[in-house]
């Protein structure tokens, strides 16, 4: 850097203060985020602080970690928030923070607790403003790219749960042929392959010459187990319930980094996790390898018949299937309830026509291929920041050569 880095301590970069306490009672309705230790948590009517802000996990799981906020928010009591930057840049304190181990300075015995006080001798070494001011640019370059891709497959979900909906919940082309219509959008081939006509079944009116069976008869469960810790030279993609919960990208593991037993993947392979259904997550994996396992929260789907995993897929998503799969559950509270995985291939079902089922794969297919490519970008370039952010933040790469690995990255 061309700058030299002032020593001082994290108590002389920012000023900490404790969220607010905020119950649901409390809560109204509103458009101000409500930022506790995991991030963003509802909203409220009321901001307590100003943006742009940072706040820190103070307690639980999410102790030490960093969020920041562009607009007004409300500190919950989870979390210490930043009330005064003393003229760093905001999103600079947000990267900076990023790069220490807060989570460290745990006070707490049962329950893990930051304390501010315990963190605010910490040794720091920071830049001038106008240093940080263009790592923060850097940075956020690489974050606006990220959050578009995030949000074009978003977008590229939407679209194709929208056709699942209209074919096979709300019985549109059927709808629209009782009527004399053609169904808006779909071409006259596509057209013939729906009756024009319901009749009645045990899960009310289905179309006409649609079978109603069991889900195990579209979605076969899969349940090869691997023991990775005897091939420790291998290295597995290992799907996991926190890789889910970072973008849905599975970490690459030596097979002697993964401690216990996991269910294999095979490359038409849909997930379903069976722990506390009421956080629904379904898995559509992209360009699965050979050396693909997951953890055994997970259930583990193949298509049987006719049906394609795009459709497992979207059919898992559903409100209707998880307002079913929450009544599968053992366990009293919300953190240890299971699925019973037999109860899940034993629902009552409706089995469209197998042609029906080979026209929605085609077109959603290339759909899902292109999220997961725009997911595998994202995550290069998550990883690109995550390796410049601490390398930027001591001084030990020059902007001029982070820029150059920008543009390579970006090209």
């Amino acid at each position: 850097m061309s700058s030299e880095l002032a020593d001082c301590t994290l108590g002389n970069f920012v000023r900490l203060q404790r969220g607010h306490d905020l119950t649901a009672s409390e809560q109204r309705p509103g458009s101000v985020p409500v930022m506790g230790s995991a991030g963003p948590n509802g909203t409220h009517s009321e901001a307590k602080a100003r943006g742009p802000g940072v706040v820190i996990g103070r307690s639980g799981a999410s102790m030490g970690r960093v969020h920041f906020s562009e607009v007004d928010y409300w500190p919950h009591n989870t979390c210490l928030y930043v009330t005064d930057f003393f003229g760093n840049n905001p999103r600079f304190a947000y990267y900076l923070l990023q790069t220490l181990d807060l989570a460290a300075f745990n006070s707490g015995s049962a329950q893990p607790s930051l304390n501010r006080n315990f963190i605010y001798s910490m040794p720091l070494r920071v830049p001038a403003r106008h240093e940080q001011d263009c790592i923060v640019e850097l940075l956020r370059a690489l974050d606006n790219r990220i959050a578009l891709l995030r949000e074009t497959n978003a977008t590229l979900e939407a679209i194709a749960q929208a056709l699942f909906k209209s074919w096979f919940v709300d019985f549109d082309p059927v709808r629209a042929k009782m009527e004399g219509c053609v169904p808006e959008g779909m071409d006259e081939a596509t057209t013939a392959l729906f009756p024009d006509g319901f009749e009645d079944s045990e899960l009310g009116l289905v179309p006409r010459g649609w079978q109603i069976g069991k889900l195990g008869e579209l979605a076969r469960q899969h349940k090869g187990s691997i023991n990775p810790l005897k091939n420790p030279e291998t290295l597995f993609e290992h799907f996991s319930l926190p890789a889910f919960d970072k973008h849905q990208m599975p970490v690459s593991e030596l097979g002697e980094e993964i401690k216990s037993n996991k269910t294999s993947v095979p490359p038409d392979a849909v997930l379903l996790s069976k722990l506390n259904p009421h956080i629904p997550r379904v898995w559509l994996p992209v360009d699965v390898g050979r050396h693909a396992v997951c953890s055994t929260e997970f259930l583990v789907f193949v298509p049987a018949s006719s049906a394609s995993k795009e459709f497992i897929y979207c059919a898992f998503s559903t409100p209707k299937f998880q307002e079913l799969l929450c009544q599968l559950v053992t366990g009293t509270s919300n953190s240890h309830q299971r699925v019973k995985p037999d109860g899940v291939s034993s629902m009552n079902f409706v089995i469209p026509g197998s042609r029906v089922l080979e026209a929605f794969a085609v077109l959603v297919k290339p759909i899902f291929e292109r999220i997961g490519h725009n997911r595998g970008e994202a995550q290069t370039l998550a990883t690109l920041r995550d390796t410049l952010l601490p390398r930027l933040i001591s001084g030990h790469l020059r902007l001029p050569e982070a820029e150059s690995l920008l543009e390579e990255a970006c090209a």
